[in-house]
């Protein structure tokens, strides 16, 4: 397959200040948390569909996980298969599965149409880098109404706002090449997502989630004719922040990369390349960065003029 995606793992960090990065509906929608070392939670769930919001309202790609497709018409996995399939004129199920983008990224499941698909790109879920907190505030609204009379009558109505102080999160993603093979997975499909991932991230505007920024993403490309990769690459960045609890702006986390250059450089028979886009509110470890072998480091706008933009 020609240009088939590319050997890779990925590192993505950005962070998330006074708002809910992934709230847990089993718990009245509070962020997700671990008490135990207080640090807040996202999952790779909460990621994918960041990224297929993006693929699908900005850049107008089809999306098998369509949630306004699947809760407007109460489809099930083989419904919204079936309805993609009456609009395609492909034959094959397997052809008509992998029309969509997420299909080909992330696999799904067409039950009766035998589609069992895993796909290349997985995520982990990952933890704060910082120790935070998750607030509970009560807050209430009005609405204006008109009575019987005609005069305008006002209700009040309560909410309750779950939200985090400060959270930096660095979060581990694979590319799997044997499996893009599978999905035909393409280069161009991974800059796609690459693309929605930091410019999703950023553009999320709902009341719960607005106030996250991409702060700095990370693809390290390996040889062809090797299956070596460093693995876990999240555990390789920490911070020197002694009390992190304190941190509420990127300009106050004190960020070590030590580890992970090392790694890398370690590594580096077997890489084809490293990749860094870099927000300009880290851009004090560019040069630490650039030790890193056969690295490149593009700021963000450099990154966007790439083309994957539309």
């Amino acid at each position: 397959m020609n240009n088939c995606a590319k050997h890779s793992e990925l590192l993505f960090i950005w962070d998330a200040r006074m708002c809910n990065p992934n709230g847990d509906m089993a718990s009245d929608n509070a962020p997700r948390f671990d008490d135990v070392d207080e640090k807040a939670i996202v999952s790779d769930v909460r990621v994918k569909r960041t990224i297929r919001d993006d693929l699908q309202y900005r850049k107008q790609e089809l999306i098998y996980i369509n949630n306004d497709e699947i809760i407007a018409h109460g489809l099930n996995a083989e419904d919204r298969f079936k309805q993609i399939k009456d609009k395609s004129d492909l034959k094959e199920p397997l052809d008509v599965f992998l029309t969509c983008i997420d299909n080909r990224l992330f696999g799904g499941v067409a039950p009766k149409s035998n589609i069992q698909l895993v796909g290349p790109v997985q995520f982990s879920w990952t933890k704060s880098l910082n120790k935070t907190e998750a607030i509970l505030k009560s807050g209430t609204g009005a609405f204006a109404t008109k009575g019987k009379d005609g005069e305008a009558k006002f209700t009040k109505t309560f909410r309750a706002d779950n939200y985090i102080p400060y959270g930096l999160f660095a979060m581990y993603g694979t590319i799997n090449r044997l499996q893009a093979l599978k999905a035909g997975t393409t280069e161009e499909d991974i800059q796609k997502m690459l693309d929605s991932l930091w410019f999703g991230t950023k553009l999320l505007n709902t009341r719960s989630k607005v106030g996250q920024k991409s702060r700095l993403l990370i693809r390290i490309t390996y040889k062809e004719d090797n299956s070596y990769f460093i693995g876990l690459l999240d555990e390789l960045i920490g911070l020197d922040n002694e009390d992190s609890d304190l941190i509420r702006q990127i300009s106050e986390a004190e960020i070590d990369f030590s580890n992970f250059i090392l790694a890398v450089n370690k590594a580096e028979s077997y890489i084809e390349a490293v990749e860094i886009v870099c927000d300009d509110s880290l851009k004090q470890y560019k040069k630490e960065l650039e030790q890193i072998k056969n690295v490149k480091i593009m700021d963000e706008v450099e990154f966007a003029s790439l083309g994957h933009q539309d």
